[in-house]
């Protein structure tokens, strides 16, 4: 089976770059050359340090590599792999050429790992799965314990300690779950090299991808989950975003080689993946004529804000290509890309700037998180706003209340302004505080945007697990409302876990 393992290492390799060479060569061919692996290691060459790199990235992710090593020389980079069954030790007489036609000088060492035991397995995702629902239980019980209400005005010291020390467990063990489900982006992001490569020479454009970030782990379930909408996306860019010739970008001031970055953050309990052109950008007018024309239009023209204008592209059917071409022009796929992300409760942004490109960011949240949270009261209701997003909390005098020109509210707070939002006039909740002296203000801050919001009662910090919000839901935009889930308090109640930026959106489109 060692030339079969291969072979598919082989098949991985070519997805991301084709301009290797691989020895034994005949392994697809000659069954024998599997007798020569077992011996010997299998062989990958390439012609630079750059291609070998990536080539290393996708052997360590591969699931049947026993060890690889990278052999340096002057005329050849070759990373040696050993397939996880063989029942040698790679030969310390491995052959003189690390791939066949170039001869290396160096020769293979001794795999590292070579006849030890194997220290990876493979696990059904469902278990993980499984067990990261148990280990949010095991949270949920622990501060149903901790609090409660039996054992309130008791002086337990000894019991004190000991939850102390079963809270410290706890955050191991969900730690440690949570990693168990996390891969690295990097396999879906060179996948994309392929697909700039093969457009480049059907659309004859010159476009160089940028990746960076690949490093970046994902949850498991949202890396298969966004495959599909970063092609999508970045096929779009290719053949929408990229101007048609070198000839255009130069007169408009670019460079004649056009550029399409790929970048993947964390963002406190987001995933931020961003897929940048630096082309035409998109036209607000002509999208807005388009939307008329398809009769998408709820209100006067005038009233859409750029936005808004630029969420049409994501409308099923919407399209402004005048020809159906093989890859865009029939009004799919920009709509897929925003229903896919929603599946695993995320968010799509479109910004674009006329002549200048545009950008594609998906916001992906962990559908099923522990994370540590504040917890807020408006009236009677609890809210869960995550500790990330929390910059302070304090009490605000009068002469600190003040308004701009549009009578907005404006918070002054270490020499700076922000807006307040009201939170029970915005889910219209029943409360007796609402002058701002009277409760407490807490300043809160998401992907560059603070602002204040006006809460009656602070009540501590919480670890909560993220439940995701019933799928139904999805069909009345709740996300837009500001609310990202919901979570079980240790005495049974529900909270509403609260989006700090989605929230500031959804207060500025009530005003």
């Amino acid at each position: 089976m060692e030339n079969l393992r291969a072979f598919m290492l082989v098949t991985a390799l070519r997805d991301v770059n084709p301009d290797f060479r691989f020895y034994p060569a005949d392994i697809e061919t000659n069954s024998d050359s599997s007798e020569s692996i077992i011996q010997r290691g299998f062989f990958i060459a390439y012609d630079s340090k750059e291609a070998a790199e990536i080539g290393t990235s996708i052997v360590k992710d591969a699931g049947n590599i026993q060890s690889y090593e990278i052999l340096d020389n002057p005329k050849a980079t070759a990373v040696a792999a050993k397939p996880v069954e063989a029942a040698a030790p790679a030969a310390s007489d491995a052959p003189a050429k690390a791939a066949a036609p170039a001869p290396a000088k160096a020769a293979a060492k001794p795999a590292a790992h070579g006849g030890a035991k194997q220290n990876l397995i493979s696990v059904n995702l469902s278990k993980l799965d499984s067990l990261m629902a148990l280990v949010g239980e095991i949270v949920i019980t622990e501060a149903m314990v901790v609090s409660s209400p039996e054992l309130k005005d008791l002086k337990l010291d000894n019991f004190q300690k000991n939850t102390r020390q079963l809270r410290k467990l706890t955050d191991e063990l969900q730690d440690i779950t949570t990693s168990l489900r996390m891969v690295p982006i990097s396999a879906t992001f060179q996948k994309m090299n392929r697909i700039v490569r093969d457009m480049k020479q059907e659309l004859h454009k010159d476009v160089r991808l940028t990746i960076i970030g690949e490093e970046t782990e994902v949850d498991k379930g949202v890396v298969d989950s966004i495959s599909d909408p970063i092609m999508h996306i970045v096929r779009n860019a290719m053949d929408h975003g990229v101007e048609d010739s070198p000839e255009d970008r130069v007169r408009a001031g670019k460079n004649p080689q056009a550029e399409i970055t790929l970048a993947a953050h964390h963002s406190g309990n987001e995933v931020i993946i961003s897929v940048t052109d630096d082309g035409r950008g998109m036209n607000p007018d002509v999208l807005l004529a388009k939307a008329k024309a398809n009769g998408l239009l709820t209100k006067p023209e005038e009233e859409y804000s750029q936005k808004e204008i630029l969420s049409f592209i994501m409308m099923p059917g919407f399209s402004t290509n005048k020809e159906v071409t093989e890859y865009s022009g029939r009004g799919v796929g920009m709509d897929v890309v925003k229903r896919n992300v929603e599946a695993i409760g995320g968010t799509v942004v479109i910004t674009s700037e006329l002549g200048q490109g545009s950008t594609m960011t998906l916001k992906i949240p962990l559908t099923m998180a522990i994370t540590d949270g504040m917890e807020i009261s408006v009236g009677n209701s609890i809210f869960t706003i995550p500790i990330s997003n929390v910059i302070r909390s304090f009490k605000v005098k009068a002469e600190d209340v003040t308004f701009d020109s549009e009578g907005h509210e404006l918070i002054r707070c270490m020499d700076a302004f922000y807006p307040l939002i009201r939170l029970h006039r915005l889910y219209n909740i029943e409360t007796e505080i609402v002058n701002p002296t009277e409760g407490l203000i807490m300043l809160v801050e998401a992907s560059e945007q603070s602002y204040c919001l006006l809460i009656d009662e602070l009540l501590g910090e919480q670890q909560v697990v993220v439940k995701p919000l019933p799928d139904y839901l999805n069909h009345f935009n709740i996300k837009d409302s500001g609310i990202s889930g919901c979570t079980i308090l240790g005495d049974g109640n529900i909270s509403i876990i609260l989006d700090v930026l989605n929230l500031y959106h959804a207060a500025q489109a009530t005003l």
